[in-house]
């Protein structure tokens, strides 16, 4: 459901260390879901931290009440081809894939910069929760129209 006002997907560029490769030479699994961290929060930010993020780019969550945090709730990756060290940037599109009551899912994919070979395609679930009860709190019409732009097709898994 991207519209002519859509902003999705954001891309964030990764820089790959010599320190994510394992004895094999390629980035490990687990690092994989240390980039997807790393580029949801770049994306996204953290809802209860906005003034940290900079002047010129405020983060998507941005938009999320005061004393509001994400949970993150689940995660599904899917390694579709071997990252081995190369010493440059990766990128990764990021975007909504759905907008629930009280949740959210963030589609994303990490690929190489040049040639666009995907290497991961994942999918997280976070739930919108109140700072003060550590609880689940639906989202308001506000926030789902300003999160809207960046909805954008589920992630299509094998």
């Amino acid at each position: 459901m991207v519209t002519a006002e859509s902003r999705a997907p954001v891309t964030v560029p990764l820089q790959l260390r010599w320190a994510d490769t394992d004895v094999y030479g390629h980035v490990n699994n687990v690092t994989h879901a240390r980039y997807l961290e790393e580029a949801r929060i770049r994306a996204f930010g953290l809802p209860d931290h906005p003034m940290t993020a900079p002047p010129d780019q405020p983060p998507i969550f941005a938009c999320l009440e005061p004393k509001t945090f994400t949970m993150t709730v689940a995660q599904r990756l899917e390694y579709v081809n071997e990252l081995a060290y190369h010493g440059q940037t990766i990128l990764a599109d990021l975007w909504l894939s759905r907008i629930g009551s009280s949740s959210l899912d963030i589609g994303c994919r990490l690929y190489h910069q040049v040639s666009a070979l995907t290497y991961l395609r994942a999918q997280v679930t976070l739930v919108v929760c109140d700072l003060t009860s550590r609880r689940p709190r639906p989202l308001s019409v506000a926030e789902t129209r300003a999160l809207a732009p960046y909805l954008g097709e589920p992630v299509s898994f094998r």
